[in-house]
């Protein structure tokens, strides 16, 4: 079987980083199909439930796997978004006994040490999900999925207004935290330039 990958989140300042795989398994058209950043949300919700049918239909397998901010400051996000792949690829050869994986296709120009990793070949060209329909899809639902995952945070951590700055480092969302002080589901490796102290970062308000 042939992957492909992309991911959403990978710069914001707060948890999560997702990653969206694809598998096809039968014909069906991937015309309309378009990179996600090209999308209106609207768009992508319209093609996210397209793409939830074509599962059903048993055209596709697709899923998200989601990466915490406490990975992220571990690992950071190549590690992060290595283990993420690998942990979903592992349950879908699990899952689905009779795939065989042969083949990963990437957005982006690294491969996440996955070739080295997985032994197998990793195919990483830039700008794929602007090309290549299955990334665009994988990218649609990486996309979509943080976003709703977004909307239900915004609600356990109002003061930071996510659903406004997607978690990305805006002039709202840097006051926000100068404010009320970084939450537990932001990335505090992404955070160590607002003060390079060890004891803010430490701070018991984290």
């Amino acid at each position: 079987m042939k992957v492909y990958i992309d991911e959403a989140g990978r710069w914001p300042l707060a948890w999560p980083l997702y990653v969206g795989l694809i598998i096809p398994i039968k014909r069906f058209s991937t015309k309309n199909f378009k990179d996600s950043k090209k999308l209106s949300e609207k768009q992508r919700e319209k093609y996210f439930v397209q793409i939830k049918k074509l599962q059903s239909d048993w055209k596709i397998i697709f899923t998200t796997w989601s990466v915490s901010n406490k990975y992220i400051d571990k690992y950071w996000i190549t590690k992060s978004i290595n283990l993420a792949i690998k942990s979903w690829l592992k349950k879908a050869m699990k899952q689905y006994n009779n795939l065989t994986l042969k083949h990963l296709v990437i957005d982006g120009n690294i491969d996440f040490w996955l070739s080295k990793d997985l032994n197998i070949p990793v195919q990483t060209i830039v700008k794929w999900d602007d090309k290549v329909s299955y990334i665009s899809m994988a990218s649609i639902i990486a996309k979509v999925s943080r976003d709703h995952l977004m909307k239900r945070l915004h609600k356990q951590y109002p003061k930071y207004w996510f659903d406004i700055h997607k978690w990305y480092g805006t002039k709202l969302h840097y006051q926000n935290i100068k404010q009320y002080w970084i939450s537990p589901i932001h990335r505090k490796l992404f955070l160590r330039k607002l003060n390079n102290t060890k004891g803010w970062l430490n701070s018991k308000n984290t």
